[in-house]
């Protein structure tokens, strides 16, 4: 992971950066480091990509990373994130990627994706997510890609997913079954993986009105 994640980062390092972060071009900002308890301050206010790995974040609250117009993607691996505060992304209306995996985050509060009028891909991968609160992803009209694999998810409600347009991942959790009218909100999505849940049967009305271009069921 980090190997890749290097080679994302080439690029001359800049004078001007926190200890606990590598910053290329003033562009790029790699922070990890075990005793990150939080955002360190004197981050780029140029910084278009930004990348937690491997650090003690246990929350992001709401101005932890400040008002950014420039940064369009963000990304936390790996971290000890534990609480997702409602708006704590806000102020970032370049944002167009968002991934938080590997984390113990348990649950993602109403409005956490609040002022991200731009992000069309988020990734949550690989944490300990339960449920999804209803109306969570209301208001996300840029957003298209969704990853929610290897979590715990039980159960979803009807309206869960409503207004999302092209991919699901769902593959990893703990559904026993889905509601009927679940995609009803999504009659163009192109992409769906339900592998390795626990789910018996799906019900014949949850396809209605969608083609798919691959399903992994």
């Amino acid at each position: 992971m980090l190997l890749g994640l290097g080679s994302l980062l080439v690029g001359a390092l800049s004078p001007s950066c926190p200890p606990t972060c590598q910053c290329y071009d003033t562009s790029k900002v790699f922070c990890s480091s075990e005793r990150m308890r939080e955002i360190p301050e004197g981050l780029p206010g140029s910084a278009t990509h930004l990348f937690f790995v491997e650090t003690a974040l246990s929350s992001i609250h709401r101005g932890n990373l400040g008002p950014s117009t420039t940064l369009t993607k963000l990304v936390f691996i790996n971290n000890n994130i534990q609480e997702l505060e409602a708006a704590a992304f806000q102020g970032l209306p370049s944002l167009t990627e968002l991934e938080v995996s590997g984390n113990p985050l348990p649950a993602v509060s109403l409005g956490v994706l609040a002022g991200l009028t731009s992000l069309s891909k988020l990734s949550l991968t690989t944490n300990a997510i339960r449920t999804l609160q209803p109306g969570l992803f209301t208001g996300s009209c840029s957003l298209q890609d969704l990853s929610l694999s290897r979590n715990r998810i039980e159960a979803l409600l009807a309206s869960g997913l409503g207004g999302l347009r092209r991919l699901h991942l769902l593959e990893g959790n703990s559904l026993a079954t889905v509601p009927a009218i679940l995609f009803a909100g999504t009659p163009g999505l192109l992409r769906l993986s339900l592998a390795r849940n626990q789910l018996e049967t799906l019900p014949q009305e949850a396809w209605a009105g969608i083609c798919f271009c691959s399903a992994n069921l």
